[in-house]
């Protein structure tokens, strides 16, 4: 039974008739007061929607949100504090290769055949280290940086901050991969079988192994989160060539079987970008597997011949050329269902593409051209100059791009 304490309270409507203007007594019309209770709910709904945000925004970038990527991120926000003297960038006593030339976090990274580069939108060195790998490799994802020597047994593990930890492989490393939560994997070769995997923890104690025996392993890619891992390998089957791609379970000590196998197409790249979408990317065609459901997708490049290749956010970019004719090229995206998104002729080979986020960009005929990935929709071209080799996108509208002797920062 209620408590009233002796109070008793009206509940009749008040008539609030004598508070409305002449006009609004004479309308009839209800009189409604807007104080502040309605304010408050009001505040309160702003408020729940920033709550909800800021929980997916938590939830999708959940695998950075670890201590030491935290420690990470502040360190390599102070390091990047400060103004450079401004693109171009020389890089005349350096040789760099397209695949080491990466825009991370919005900053140029490249790996060169002496040190690694970090350059912010300034141009200012936010990272230059020295290395001495013979055939170097960086894989990057936003907050960390593998580099290793292909064919050799020396590897790095970089943050902006600081190298967080120099070693040597059990074997010669044949590729690599980063995920976003730190973790890292090495394909390595291994005595009596065609090769090992080994996978990292993020402050480098090996999670797991796992050894092959039917394919020979030629790249990596793990999920976001670390725990599982997309491998290609080729081999050979009646004198045919034979490649396949493996889903890994890194929880799991069970060996697995082959998610596809693939004849005359020889798979040399892999990539998980998206929860939905592994790439692997051959000389014949791209195949597209979709781990939740394994569904299977094959993008081939008919009688084109591959001059660049990219993936990033469950799309594909492919720069193809015909055989017979140099002039003859064009630039092809997919989306995670083999979709053609973007499909356009250009009149000489494209020699890079790169995306960020929902763009795309390709480099032919010493311009970049911008697209959306998702519409194939043309947002502009700028000028990259005509020895231009490679561009990394910064953002939606600007990129940047590695010369012979310089590396510059363009936008449309």
């Amino acid at each position: 039974m209620m408590k009233d304490d002796g109070h008793r309270f009206n509940t009749a409507e008040i008539d609030m008739a004598k508070h409305r203007s002449p006009e609004e007594r004479r309308s009839g019309k209800p009189f409604r007061s807007f104080g502040k209770r309605t304010l408050h709910a009001a505040s309160r709904i702003i408020i729940i929607l920033v709550l909800c945000v800021a929980v997916i925004l938590v939830w999708f970038n959940r695998y950075n949100f670890t201590p030491s990527n935290v420690s990470a991120w502040v360190h390599d926000r102070v390091v990047g504090i400060g103004t450079g003297d401004g693109y171009p960038y020389s890089i005349n006593d350096m040789s760099v290769l397209g695949r080491n030339f990466l825009s991370v976090d919005k900053n140029a990274v490249f790996l060169s055949d002496t040190s690694l580069v970090v350059l912010n939108s300034t141009a200012k060195e936010i990272v230059s280290r020295q290395h001495s790998f013979a055939s170097p490799v960086i894989k990057a994802d936003t907050l960390h940086m593998l580099t290793y020597s292909l064919g050799g047994t020396n590897c790095r593990v970089e943050t902006v901050g600081k190298t967080l930890r120099s070693f040597n492989a059990d074997g010669k490393i044949t590729a690599g991969a980063v995920s976003s939560g730190g973790r890292y994997a090495l394909l390595t070769e291994c005595d009596g079988y065609c090769g090992k995997l080994t996978v990292y923890t993020s402050d480098g104690k090996v999670k797991s192994y796992y050894w092959f025996s039917d394919y020979y392993p030629t790249a990596v890619a793990l999920n976001d989160d670390g725990t599982k891992a997309a491998v290609t390998g080729i081999s050979t089957s009646n004198g045919a060539l034979v490649s396949a791609v493996y889903i890994l379970d890194l929880n799991s000590s069970k060996v697995s079987q082959p998610k596809g196998t693939y004849s005359e197409n020889m798979l040399f790249d892999v990539s998980w970008d998206s929860p939905s979408a592994v790439i692997a990317v051959g000389d014949k065609s791209a195949e597209i597997i979709n781990p939740q459901n394994s569904e299977h997708h094959s993008f081939g490049y008919g009688d084109m011949r591959l001059t660049s290749y990219g993936t990033g956010g469950g799309y594909a970019a492919f720069g193809l050329v015909s055989y017979e004719n140099p002039s003859n090229a064009s630039l092809a995206v997919v989306d995670s269902s083999g979709t053609k998104t973007i499909s356009k002729p250009f009149g000489s080979s494209v020699k890079s593409v790169s995306f960020y986020g929902q763009s795309a960009a390709a480099l032919s005929g010493g311009k970049v051209y911008f697209y959306s990935s998702k519409t194939g929709a043309a947002a502009g071209t700028a000028n990259a100059g005509s020895d231009a080799k490679a561009v990394a996108l910064r953002d939606e509208s600007s990129a940047y791009v590695m010369g012979v002797s310089e590396i510059r920062l363009v936008k449309y």
